[in-house]
């Protein structure tokens, strides 16, 4: 069972005024996305819940018209996050939750991919430590295939910029590529299992929405001792709607025509 949060507020265009793409205010953004995200979800079990800051009278009226439920109050970005993890943590030990922040566009094949992940993680991210240790400092004891997984679906380009390389793991699925991470912002997927295993450092980082935070205390690099796996696809299944980050090699701005014309 996926459980979505998506988590909204159209009264802030972006943050730092970093420009949007194709044209769109953030009213638009968040409906594009959100339908984005619904036809992502087709097929699959599961249920979303909006928690919604602020919103104005259209973004109420368009979230309406979707099988959701709607958390509606003047939260500011800090409670909003925090009543999102508190709402997560409340669902059964074995759901996925996936945390969404209101500005991501999905692929229709978002869910197909992670779906195929966590079904078959046991086979794909199999990992034997012994034939490793020389080249990956090892601390655990376990394949990686038994460590907490945490799914960021984006693949940020910066990531490949000379200043941000190091090594990493990578995995083959049967649709794509997923590359170990160790940062990522509010936007991942999780079993409720292992948000309560972090749910201290999550709240923690709540505060200020300080994602790099959550990054260095739950995020593994080469070390993984009390730390959980974090991988995003290689294509990435999202994009944030911000011009300098999004995902390449996806032709999003079909995505966006066609969502608006829905």
């Amino acid at each position: 069972m996926y459980r979505v949060i998506f988590r909204t507020c159209d009264k802030v265009h972006s943050l730092h005024n970093a420009p949007r793409p194709f044209g769109l205010d953030k009213r638009e953004i968040i409906k594009v996305c959100f339908r984005s995200l619904v036809r992502a979800l087709e097929g699959y079990k599961h249920s979303i819940h909006v928690v919604a800051d602020d919103i104005s009278e259209d973004l109420r009226q368009f979230f309406e018209g979707f099988p959701v439920v709607l958390t509606e109050g003047t939260f500011g970005n800090d409670e909003s996050l925090r009543t999102s993890l508190r709402l997560a943590l409340s669902y059964p030990p074995s759901d996925w939750v996936y945390l969404c922040e209101d500005d991501y566009l999905h692929s229709p094949n978002a869910f197909l991919w992670i779906d195929d992940l966590v079904r078959n993680r046991e086979e794909i991210l199999k990992t034997r430590s012994r034939g490793l240790r020389k080249y990956l400092p090892f601390d655990h004891k376990r394949s990686l295939n038994r460590m907490p997984l945490i799914i960021h679906p984006p693949d940020y380009p910066d990531r490949y910029f000379d200043r941000q390389r190091y090594r990493s793991y990578l995995f083959l699925s049967q649709y794509c590529h997923w590359r170990q991470i160790s940062n990522t912002t509010f936007t991942f997927l999780a079993e409720v299992s292992t948000l309560d295993q972090f749910k201290h450092q999550l709240l923690h980082s709540a505060s200020g929405a300080n994602d790099v935070y959550l990054s260095k205390s739950v995020f593994a690099r080469e070390r993984f001792t009390g730390k959980a796996l974090c991988v995003s696809p290689i294509p990435g299944v999202a994009t944030h709607m911000h011009e300098e980050v999004m995902t390449p090699f996806v032709d999003w701005e079909s995505i966006v025509k066609r969502e608006v014309a829905t």
